[in-house]
């Protein structure tokens, strides 16, 4: 329900955050760290501000809270930042950007939507909204109207992907990035290639080599039951420890890195050693990671190619003509969701001011009824019953118009017209005094 915040204000739903569209990879990597422990986030985020969400991918970093304003909300998230992580905001202050109330919700359906992702369509963003919404309902840091919010933006997009073409053969940015090898390499059905990290990106990008032919395809990981898994479930893929990643580097020709590892996994010293007995035969290394995996300065190494997120333009480009003519058709969705937000947002204040006006309305009734019988004690109970009823039936009728219209039609300044009109949010002035009039 709508409460007053620190300042006095209604504090409403609010967005701070940076993401692909608005920040250079080295910025994003700044707030890599959020994405570790989600929970711990929301929990000292929520402590600030009341509730928190905090969403995390690979191009974006996103924390859902509630405020009296913008400026309110950077500030809180500015606190936080500094104080969990030692990140100044100031840093990150250019790349920001921050929306709120309804503006907010808007932005949340696209990002589920996959409007406002870098592979416009793709569908892993759908999940890592639930993950981030599933980790602050374990931390107890969302109630109303937070979660109504979210779930919400769940199903508005699933809406896009059933009811449009938004998702349709859509890439996906591990996808892509194959598609990027194919265009650098041309034919990679009988290349050799070497996924390093089983998580989800890895297991993404290994389907998407199967996909497109690639058959003898290595898989690394840390924990190396996890990549054992990975390997049975794409049926034929070997299994290496990461402690090979020297000997394997040489072998492959494709090497897609996505472990999230705070350091460089594969370093410009590894990778020269492994080249030095390929005769020339290029070397594609892809970092999906963020932070990244791969030492940048490899790029200056003779026949190695390396590419990361910032390099998917182009692929990204192709893929939005593609699906362009659906973006209208979600946002007419999105649109039509927003509006149900509001209707539902305008009924916590609509629901109070109903009960306050009948509650009002009641009390007045049970004291003139009562001042009444007072002076009418000669009459029977029957009759006494009868005036009850008919004090009864006047509030209903009375208040049955202005119920129905507020219900069906009303809008803030509606309400905040009643509510002063009737005194509901002080005391009622009483006009009345203790004695009839000898004639009505």
């Amino acid at each position: 329900m709508e409460r007053s915040g620190t300042g006095g204000g209604i504090v409403k739903l609010a967005v701070v955050g940076i993401n692909h569209r608005t920040a250079p990879l080295e910025v994003l990597e700044q707030l890599a760290v959020v994405g570790t422990d989600l929970e711990g986030a929301d929990k000292r985020l929520a402590a600030r501000t009341g509730q928190a969400v905090v969403l995390h991918t690979c191009n974006r970093t996103e924390f859902y809270t509630i405020a009296e304003d913008t400026q309110n909300a950077e500030e809180a998230v500015s606190e936080f930042l500094e104080e969990k992580y030692g990140i100044l905001y100031a840093s990150l202050a250019p790349y920001v950007y921050s929306y709120f109330h309804t503006d907010a919700v808007n932005h949340l359906f696209r990002v589920t939507c996959s409007l406002d992702s870098m592979i416009l369509g793709e569908s892993e963003v759908l999940g890592q909204v639930r993950e981030a919404f599933g980790a602050a309902v374990a931390a107890k840091s969302a109630s109303t109207p937070i979660t109504r919010v979210f779930h919400q933006a769940l199903r508005v997009g699933k809406r896009a992907r059933h009811e449009t073409a938004i998702g349709q053969n859509a890439l996906s940015v591990s996808y892509a990035f194959v598609e990027l090898a194919k265009r650098t390499l041309g034919d990679i059905t009988g290349a050799r290639a070497l996924v390093v990290g089983a998580g989800e990106a890895g297991k993404l990008a290994s389907v998407a080599l199967r996909n497109v032919g690639v058959e003898h395809l290595t898989v690394m990981n840390r924990t190396h039951e996890r990549a054992t898994e990975l390997a049975v479930e794409l049926d034929g893929a070997h299994v290496l420890p990461l402690d090979d990643l020297q000997v394997a580097l040489g072998d492959s020709d494709i090497v897609i890195a996505c472990t999230g590892s705070p350091d460089y996994m594969i370093t410009e010293d590894a990778v020269s050693r492994a080249i030095v007995d390929r005769a020339g035969r290029p070397l594609f290394l892809l970092d999906v990671a963020v932070p990244r995996d791969v030492d940048p300065a490899i790029k200056d190494l003779e026949s190695v190619y390396l590419a990361d997120i910032n390099d998917l333009d182009a692929v990204a480009d192709v893929n939005r003509q593609r699906r362009e003519q659906e973006v209208e058709h979600v946002e007419l969705i999105i649109e039509e969701e927003v509006r149900k937000f509001q209707s539902w947002w305008d009924g916590l204040r609509i629901i109070p001011t109903l009960a306050d006006l009948r509650r009002q309305s009641e009390s007045l009734r049970e004291r003139e009824l009562a001042r009444t019988l007072k002076r009418l004690q000669h009459l029977s109970p029957a009759d006494q019953d009868i005036i009850t009823s008919l004090s009864n039936s006047l509030v209903n009728k009375l208040l049955h118009n202005p119920v129905t219209r507020l219900k069906g039609e009303g809008n803030p300044a509606d309400i905040q017209s009643l509510r002063w009109l009737f005194r509901l949010d002080g005391d009622v002035v009483d006009n009345s005094d203790d004695t009839l009039p000898e004639q009505v």
